[in-house]
């Protein structure tokens, strides 16, 4: 979900326009939004940069999942705002660092916009997504794992590797989306960020997370509890 108090759309329409040094019209920055069931997924194209494309979290309606694209292209150019030039004097105040705004977008991009605040701790840390995204897609799947499960695309970009992540064993429609990850700077560190994706996406279901939070199969030990005993009472022997 996209961040409350932030309209992501504006912040990146203003990064553009400071970035490209232009002013930033309808087909510069471009949305095409899906709908998948009752979900819907942004892809935000950046024609006015190298029309980059970038993809956000699922969401309820088209709206937000506008936002979420928008969010997940500033993340991926948080170093580049954060080396923005100083607006020069004249051309409107200037924001303070809290303020809703290009000076605002280093506190989005510190952490992940589709995480329920409530979830953050029971997330792992980064650099272990993949193993427990591996963890929960079991659970959800309730059987073992192929590498079929989980397919990556990794590109190089100009600040590292960015993967997008498909898990087709899903059900429904939710084989068909795609997680793109924030930019890292090895193309593991790459599918780890996109695995965090979707590992919140995931527990932010409500379907998959009374699966997640399902007792496990109880195992049965059909024909393994018998035992052949060998009796010495009756002998075998050759007597004259």
């Amino acid at each position: 979900m996209a961040v409350p108090g932030q309209d992501a759309k504006s912040l990146l329409n203003n990064f553009c326009q400071r970035f490209t040094r232009k002013a930033i019209g309808k087909n510069d920055i471009i949305y095409n939004t899906q709908c998948f069931g009752a979900q819907f997924q942004s892809t935000v194209t950046l024609a006015c940069i190298e029309n980059l494309q970038y993809a956000g979290a699922t969401a309820s309606n088209k709206k937000e999942a506008e936002q979420n694209a928008a969010l997940i292209a500033l993340q991926n150019h948080a170093d580049q705002i954060a080396n923005l030039p100083e607006p020069v004097p004249g051309q409107g105040k200037k924001r303070k660092a809290g303020d809703a705004g290009l000076g605002g977008i280093p506190l989005l991009l510190t952490g992940s916009p589709h995480i329920p605040a409530s979830g953050i701790n029971a997330l792992p840390a980064t650099g272990h997504n993949k193993m427990a995204l591996n963890v929960a897609l079991g659970r959800v799947l309730r059987r073992p794992l192929s590498k079929e499960d989980t397919v990556f695309q990794s590109v190089q970009t100009v600040g590292g590797w960015q993967a997008t992540l498909s898990m087709p064993g899903l059900p429904g429609d939710w084989a068909s989306l795609a997680w793109a990850g924030e930019v890292g700077q090895s193309e593991k560190e790459a599918q780890d960020l996109a695995c965090q994706q979707a590992l919140a996406a995931i527990q932010a279901d409500p379907f998959f997370l009374q699966q997640l939070n399902a007792p496990p199969k109880a195992q049965t030990n059909k024909g393994k509890g018998k035992s052949k005993g060998f009796g010495f009472g009756k002998g075998k022997g050759k007597g004259k």
